[in-house]
């Protein structure tokens, strides 16, 4: 009897199961969710300036949604972060060094 491709494969006696992977971090979804957002910028911008063809326009409405959406995105995560007891500690630190330095952190 041939076994399908698309079927699942029965599972092999004895075989470790790989464990669930952790759960990202506030910090690690901001970072993944900046680069969605960057990538959105840079391919609207793509689409602007270098893209004449006849269907142009639907393709910047595409990209403008996608950026659009991907802002969304940021500004949600970067809530979250920033609600984090890792930005307090971050903000503290910037605090101090501004009353020592006089200058804040860039």
């Amino acid at each position: 009897m041939l076994l399908s491709a698309c079927a699942p494969a029965a599972p092999v006696v004895g075989a470790a199961t790989l464990p669930a992977p952790a759960p990202l971090t506030p910090y690690e979804v901001l970072a993944r969710v900046q680069s969605v957002k960057y990538y959105a910028d840079r391919a609207l911008w793509e689409i602007r300036d270098n893209d004449f063809g006849p269907l142009r326009f639907r393709k910047l409405l595409a990209a403008a949604r996608h950026r659009q959406a991907a802002r969304a995105a940021y500004a949600a995560a970067a809530a979250a972060y920033h609600a984090t007891p890792r930005a307090a500690a971050e903000r503290a630190v910037r605090a101090a060094y501004a009353a020592k330095y006089g200058t804040p952190i860039q």
